[in-house]
């Protein structure tokens, strides 16, 4: 064979092998599931998606909102007696026995480290009186959630006529659940024991060890929930973080979940970046309020002013400010007074509002002297004349 084929072998296997690590990763996954998502947490920025918005039956995913309902409910510390009902539930299970008691806590522990269908019960049952008021709290909180492609029939997720979600769904849910500490403490732990007391009233604990595998196979991970039915097949919602940047996938009847679940997370964290500016209620600055009664109002950042972009991308990113110098009153807390606008190579590709942080009334020869009024009522009331 001549040089020159060697040299051009060379050449090929030195450009092959000498490629950034970022570009191996820059085509999405080929993954095996009927519907998926990858978002980013802390922007709730889509970066891959496939069905997303499809109806699909979501299986024991559906603790996710149980838990958090649960744990905003303000009753962990609530003892629970487990009732017939709840005992009997089918499916993964606490083995809760009934007239037993245990803790709330520890309820929502099992619901979703072992994901028993007893303790949705029990919980459902605890805080809304039955399973069909549950469900009602479920529905109401989903739609407060913007969670507007779901609807639930039960607070386990085994399979129900109207019982249903998406996976755009189940990522918001799960984002929003992952910002409450006590919930993300829950599912970012691989094994456990709790206690609790029999219907004789004898202590017992018992080892629950989590039911998510991407737990223990790969170290970024830290939650969220599994779920399997025949309807649903195998189902997973998981989070991962890596530096200050959290990642939330979900893949719905998918027979390689682990695998899936995985290679989306991998691609999201080694193909895009989170760029963070500032955070939701940071005060950028105070601008100067022409005839307020107060001089000066706070600006204030509306909502998280956070961009994820491509990693190639991330050093064109650019930040401008359009505030006003001055602000006439009257000005209403909440108004919008300006916008922090976010360019990548000089084109505009996200804005966040910025607002007043508080109501500042204008100043008028009236409510100066109604003002002045008011002043010397209450002086002449301390003084005792009035």
């Amino acid at each position: 064979m001549s040089l020159r084929f060697y040299l051009t072998r060379m050449l090929l296997l030195c450009l092959f092998f000498c490629l950034p690590a970022q570009l191996t990763f820059s085509a999405p996954p080929k993954i095996h599931a009927e519907s998926a998502i990858l978002l980013d947490g802390k922007t709730g920025q889509v970066l891959f998606e496939k069905n997303s918005r499809i109806r699909s039956a979501p299986a024991s995913t559906t603790k996710v909102l149980t838990a958090i309902i649960a744990i905003e409910s303000g009753h962990l510390d609530d003892e629970v007696k487990i009732s017939l009902r709840a005992a009997s539930t089918a499916g993964s299970s606490m083995h809760l026995s009934p007239g037993q008691r245990i803790s709330l806590r520890e309820l929502v522990t099992g619901l979703l480290l072992r994901s028993g269908n007893d303790a949705a019960v029990a919980i459902a049952e605890h805080l809304a009186g039955s399973v069909e008021n549950f469900v009602i709290l479920m529905n109401h909180k989903a739609e407060l959630l913007n969670a507007l492609g779901s609807h639930f029939a039960n607070p386990h997720g085994l399979s129900a006529p109207e019982h249903y979600s998406t996976a755009f769904d189940l990522a918001w849910m799960a984002r929003y659940a992952l910002t409450n500490p006590t919930f993300a403490t829950i599912v970012n732990t691989r094994e456990t024991s709790i206690d609790w007391l029999d219907r004789r009233g004898k202590e017992h604990d018992q080892n629950l060890r989590n039911t998510n595998k991407l737990l223990w196979l790969l170290e970024e991970v830290d939650g969220v929930k599994t779920g399997t039915t025949n309807q649903a097949g195998p189902c997973l919602i998981s989070s991962a973080t890596r530096g200050n940047q959290q990642l939330i996938a979900v893949v719905l009847h998918d027979h390689s979940r682990w695998n899936d679940s995985m290679q989306l997370l991998k691609y999201g964290f080694d193909t895009f970046e989170l760029y963070e500016y500032a955070n939701k209620d940071d005060i950028l600055c105070a601008i100067p309020v022409e005839k307020g009664l107060t001089p000066m109002v706070d600006a204030v950042v509306a909502s998280q002013a956070s961009l994820v972009v491509k990693a190639t991308d991330y050093e064109h990113i650019t930040v401008a400010l359009d505030l006003p110098e001055t602000i006439k009153a009257p000005v209403y807390q909440g108004q919008k007074i300006g916008e922090i606008i976010f360019f990548v190579d000089q084109h505009v590709v996200q804005t966040v509002d910025v607002t007043a942080g508080q109501t500042i009334d204008e100043h008028t020869m009236t409510r100066t002297f109604l003002t002045y009024l008011l002043h010397t009522f209450y002086r002449l009331s301390n003084w005792g004349i009035l």
